[in-house]
């Protein structure tokens, strides 16, 4: 029987006008009619984030504060669409037309398949963006290139209206993508990180929403959800306190570029395997479903959670029958300690178990997906570059 796996990333957003919550149905990849990815697409996710980080080859929100005063923006939440808990969905409205996008912390530019990429078309299924659907279109043909691992997607920039719900961005820098050679199971991606990281040399969306006076404060936050299609949210203009536990802890963005920040340590609990131990760089990734460390320190995490690393699909290999006793993972951050429990952090698909911890060969710091915000509300802080996190209701 072949054995298959999903390895791929997520993320989903939010939105409202000045005088009541917007919420709009987001339709789920089905199970039934949409097969999840075989082993081999473990080996393309490699190559994603190879891309993202420069490396050569080798549920509902039922209680957001909305202002009563529409000049001031809008605080904006809309559902997350949970599948396999490794992928989460947005819909976005590009000139009118409709995408489903991942919505990427690791990343800062917003990209969809253009009419002139048949690889997208044919072999994908994607979405293409049509120039003459819209009226607001615009291009000067600039080219853009994002070059990885196993080859590159290329394409040229342009401008139109992007709308995230009722929010609408006025002359939003898109990537229209001529030339892929790989396929997602998603259209596109809008990035949520800094300018600087920016390919298409465009004003990152969130950035746009600031100018544009469109949320209410400079901030955006991720709930996400594990173990159903309700997959959380992602609040644009500010945060939930029902949505997690005490006061959040802050630590600064040490490179506004990335969302990066110093991470104590992590370990597996009673383990003694304390990795990370005098504190070290990690990027707080919401487009990545893993965490992703360096060889050996994931070598002696995988190790202590009893995880078996597989050659045929290069992967660390859990036996299901033992999750439920298997030891908390902790991560300190900020001097504060936060818990992922092996039911997150061990990748389930039918009978085949994986670790949520990968390692990448060059890496010498820490990504920190979606394991670790399922279990673990974040605010991203654009004005004052900080992450706010909690333990998630």
């Amino acid at each position: 029987m072949n054995l298959r796996v999903i390895i791929l990333f997520f993320c989903l957003v939010v939105f409202v006008d000045g005088r009541k919550v917007h919420r709009f149905r987001l339709q789920r990849r089905s199970h039934r009619h949409h097969k999840a990815p075989h082993s081999h697409f473990h080996l393309q996710f490699r190559n994603a984030l190879r891309r993202k980080y420069g490396y050569t080859p080798l549920r509902t929100v039922n209680a957001v504060n909305i202002t009563s005063d529409p000049s001031k923006g809008v605080v904006l939440s809309e559902p997350l669409i949970n599948s396999y808990d490794t992928n989460f969905f947005g819909v976005i409205l590009a000139g009118e037309q409709p995408f489903t996008m991942q919505f990427d912390t690791g990343s800062s530019d917003l990209w969809v398949p253009s009419s002139h990429c048949r690889f997208c078309i044919k072999k994908c299924g994607s979405k293409f963006f049509k120039e003459s659907k819209s009226k607001t279109f615009r291009t000067n043909n600039i080219p853009f290139s994002i070059t990885y691992g196993s080859g590159s997607v290329k394409g040229i920039v342009a401008s139109d209206e992007v709308a995230f719900g009722d929010l609408k961005i006025q002359n939003q820098g898109i990537g229209l993508v001529n030339i892929s050679d790989s396929c997602s199971v998603f259209d596109g991606i809008a990035g949520f990180a800094f300018q600087e990281l920016s390919m298409t040399n465009s004003v990152p969306v969130f950035q746009q929403m600031i100018d544009q006076k469109l949320v209410e404060q400079p901030i955006f936050s991720f709930h996400m959800k594990s173990g159903s299609s309700d997959g959380g949210s992602m609040i644009l203009g500010g945060s939930n306190s029902s949505l997690y536990y005490g006061p959040l802890t802050y630590t600064n963005v040490t490179e506004a570029k990335y969302w990066t920040f110093k991470m104590d340590f992590i370990e597996v609990h009673g383990k003694n395997s304390r990795r990370c131990e005098s504190g070290c760089k990690a990027i707080m990734d919401t487009g990545t479903s893993l965490i992703v460390g360096p060889v050996m320190d994931v070598l002696y995490l995988n190790k202590a959670i009893g995880a078996e690393h597989n050659d045929t699909y290069d992967l660390y290999i859990v036996d299901c029958a033992t999750i439920p006793q298997l030891p908390i993972i902790v991560f300190s951050i900020a001097n504060k300690e936060f818990y992922v429990k092996p039911q997150t952090y061990v990748i389930v698909y039918q009978d085949f178990c994986f670790s949520g911890f990968m390692d990448m060969r060059g890496l010498d710091h820490w990504i920190i997906g979606d394991v670790f915000l399922r279990e673990n509300y974040v605010e991203f802080d654009w004005a004052r570059k900080r992450l706010g996190i909690a333990p998630a209701v």
